[in-house]
């Protein structure tokens, strides 16, 4: 079996930081919490990463200079910024430091799909994490290509759902 995906959740706020842990865990990654910027850089001396979830607005560190750090340190791993409301579509930091931005406040389903895609273009094929007690969580193989306005039909055993 695969390793799940290791994230690491960077938010001061600690109902958000909890709320998107539990979801990541239900969803099948392991992750990992810090509230502050150098929490979190304390953190990438373990178990790296695959991805990082980090919050802009810091107490200590903006999530900019939080991202330029991990760069400077070799930690090559994609960056998902939680943002202010508006700046999601503007919000990569001076040097493009940002794979992805979400605004706050946000849905949950949409921070999971982004990292699922995120680490899918970083990781191949080890996109999908595994739960430990069962199949990935997502059918495998690519879609199968229709015409407009034609149905898909798949049989119920080859869908895996995701519970939320």
């Amino acid at each position: 079996m695969t390793r799940a995906a290791l994230v690491l959740v960077v938010d001061d706020e600690p109902d958000i930081r909890e709320l998107l842990a539990q979801t990541l865990r239900l969803a099948g990654f392991d992750v990992s919490c810090a509230a502050t910027g150098i929490e979190a850089m304390q953190r990438l001396g373990g178990r790296a990463p695959d991805l990082v979830v980090l919050d802009v607005l810091l107490p200590d560190l903006d999530g900019f200079e939080i991202a330029r750090m991990m760069r400077r340190a070799g930690h090559g791993m994609p960056v998902l910024f939680l943002t202010a409301p508006g700046a999601a579509g503007r919000s990569t930091g001076p040097a493009g430091e940002a794979d992805a931005c979400v605004a706050k406040p946000f849905r949950l389903e949409e921070v999971v799909l982004r990292i699922r895609a995120l680490l899918g273009r970083t990781r191949g094929t080890g996109a999908a994490p595994s739960r430990p007690d069962g199949p990935p969580l997502r059918s495998e193989g690519p879609p199968a290509e229709t015409p407009a306005r034609t149905p898909v039909r798949r049989p119920a055993a080859d869908l895996h759902w995701v519970p939320w």
